[in-house]
C-alpha cells in the first residue's frame, strides 16, 4: 500500500534546499517513492491519502547523544568537564545496571522522537540493554558503545573487556535490524592509551565500522594529551592510525590550523555539540573554519546531563547564533545552512542516507503544526524557513514516521510506555544517586 502525505509545505533539505508550497510525499515499503505538488500529481488509485497541513520535513540527525544519561540528567550541574565526570557522573555510572540502562535509553528515545529526532548516533556502555530499547523504541540508531577503562567498575570494564564485548555484539547484530547499525566508541585520546586506539581503529576499519570518538573538548583535556604524548590530539590519532577509518569526531572545540587540516585530510566528520559545551564552560568549537574546509559536519544534543534535554531545534538556533556572535556577521551561516546540519548534514556526517526527503532514501518524516504564534506570520518562503530555525520546537511535532512506520501520532510516541519510563527513571536515578 502506497502512503501519501500531504501538507502545506514539504522542505526536502534536497541538494537544491527546494521548498514545496503546498507539497507531498509518497511512501512505499519504507522509502520515499515520489515528491511534488499535490495539486499536479493526483495520487493513484488505492493510494492511502492523508490531508495533514501543517510542515513536512526530514527528521533531525542527533549525531552525538548518551541517551541512556536521562538517568543523571543535570547532575553536576556547574562543574568543569573533569570535575563532573570524576565527581558526579563516573560514580553513579559505576552503579549502573542493565535494566536502569534500559529504561534511560528507552525513555530517552521517546523524548527524541517526540522532539522529532528519527536518528541518533550513541557512545553508551551496557551495549545489549541500549540495543534493546533502540530497536524498541523503533528509533533509527548508530550505536557506537563506548570504550575505556571505566573507573571503578571492575574488570569487566576495561578497554579491553569492553571491546571485545563490542565486537561480539557488532557481528552478533549484523543486518538484524533494519534501523540499528554498530560502530565503535572509544570515548577520547586522554582515556584510552595510544594501544587502544589502535586496536579499536583496526576493529572498525576490519568492519567498514564508524568510530565515534571526543575530541579536544576542553582546554583542559588538550594540555593532559600535550604533556602525555607531546602533541595534540587530532596528530596523535593521525600517528596512531585512528583517522584512516570511518570517524565521527564530537565536540572538536580546540582546534588550531593543523588540527583542521587533519581532520580535512582524513575526512573525518565533527558533531558539533553548542549546548553541551556551553553549559559546561568547554568553549565553541570553529563552525566555519570546519566548514569552510569542507569538513562534514552535523549537530549533537550531547548527553541529557549536559545539555539538559535531547531538544536538537535548540543546537540548530544556537549553531548560527554562535557563529555569527563570534565572527560579528549575520550572514556567517545562513538558516538554510543551519537546518542543512540539522537534517542532511547530520546523516552525511554519520555516512547515512538520511536527513533529505528526496525519491529512494528511507521514509524518516516528521510533520510540524504551523497553527502557532512561533508561525505568524509567514509571507513567504524565506520567512517560513526563519520560523523554522528560529523559531521551531519540538512541541510543535505531532507526527513521525521512521521507515514508513509511524511512532508519534498527535505527539505521543505509539512504541513506549511513556509514562512507565519516566517512573521506572526517576526511581532508578534516585538510587543511583544516593550515597
Amino acid at each position: 500500500m502506497t502512503l501519501r502525505l500531504e501538507a502545506d509545505a514539504v522542505f526536502t533539505v534536497d541538494g537544491s534546499d527546494t521548498i514545496l508550497t503546498p507539497g507531498a510525499l509518497e511512501i512505499e515499503d519504507g522509502l520515499i517513492s515520489w515528491i511534488g505538488d499535490p495539486w499536479q500529481v493526483p495520487a493513484a488509485s488505492g493510494t492511502e491519502v492523508r490531508r495533514l497541513g501543517g510542515l513536512l520535513m526530514p527528521g533531525l540527525v542527533n549525531c552525538h547523544g548518551h541517551t541512556p544519561m536521562t538517568l543523571l540528567r543535570s547532575a553536576g550541574d556547574g562543574l568543569p568537564l573533569d570535575r563532573w565526570l570524576h565527581e558526579s557522573i563516573w560514580p553513579r555510572e559505576a552503579r549502573l545496571e542493565d535494566e536502569d540502562v534500559y529504561w534511560g535509553m528507552l525513555l530517552g528515545a521517546t523524548e527524541l522522537l517526540c522532539n522529532g529526532v528519527t536518528t541518533t548516533c550513541e557512545q553508551y556502555r551496557h551495549p545489549s540493554p541500549v540495543v534493546e530499547a533502540v530497536v524498541e523504541a523503533g528509533i533509527r540508531a548508530m550505536y557506537t558503545p563506548a570504550i575505556f577503562d571505566v573507573p571503578d567498575a571492575g574488570p569487566d570494564n576495561t578497554w579491553e573487556a569492553l571491546l571485545h564485548t563490542a565486537c561480539d555484539l557488532a557481528d552478533a547484530v549484523v543486518g538484524k535490524h533494519e534501523r540499528l547499525q554498530m560502530g565503535f566508541g572509544p570515548h577520547a585520546a586522554y582515556t584510552v592509551p595510544p594501544e587502544g586506539l589502535r586496536t579499536i581503529a583496526a576493529e572498525a576499519r576490519a568492519r567498514d565500522a564508524l568510530l565515534q570518538i571526543h575530541l579536544s573538548e576542553t582546554a583542559a583535556e588538550c594540555q593532559v594529551v600535550q604533556d602525555r604524548y607531546g602533541m595534540s590530539a587530532p596528530a596523535l590519532l593521525a600517528s596512531e592510525g585512528v583517522l584512516e577509518g570511518r570517524v565521527l569526531a564530537a565536540h572538536a572545540v580546540w582546534l588550531d590550523d593543523a588540527d583542521l587540516a587533519l581532520l580535512a585530510e582524513h575526512d573525518v566528520a565533527v558533531a558539533h555539540c553548542p549546548g553541551s559545551n556551553g553549559k559546561l564552560g568547554s568553549g565553541i568549537a570553529p563552525l566555519r573554519a570546519l566548514l569552510d574546509r569542507g569538513v562534514r559536519v552535523g549537530l549533537g544534543t550531547d548527553g541529557p546531563a549536559s545539555n539538559d534535554d535531547l531538544h536538537l531545534w535548540d543546537e540548530m538556533r544556537l549553531a548560527p547564533l554562535l557563529a555569527r556572535a563570534v565572527a560579528g556577521d549575520p550572514d556567517a551561516l545562513s538558516s538554510a545552512a543551519a537546518l542543512r546540519l540539522a537534517t542532511r548534514g547530520g546523516g552525511e556526517a554519520l555516512g547515512l542516507p538520511v536527513g533529505s526527503l528526496e525519491v529512494g532514501r528511507p521514509a524518516d518524516v516528521i510533520r510540524l503544526r504551523t497553527d502557532d504564534v512561533r508561525f505568524s506570520p509567514s509571507l513567504n518562503d524565506n520567512e517560513l524557513l526563519g520560523h523554522l530555525v528560529w523559531a521551531g520546537a519540538g512541541y510543535l511535532v505531532t507526527d513521525v514516521w521512521v521507515g514508513g512506520s509511524q511512532v508519534v501520532e498527535n505527539g505521543q510516541c505509539t512504541t513506549v510506555d511513556s509514562d512507565r519510563a519516566r517512573a521506572e527513571v526517576g526511581r532508578r536515578a534516585r538510587r543511583l544517586a544516593a550515597v
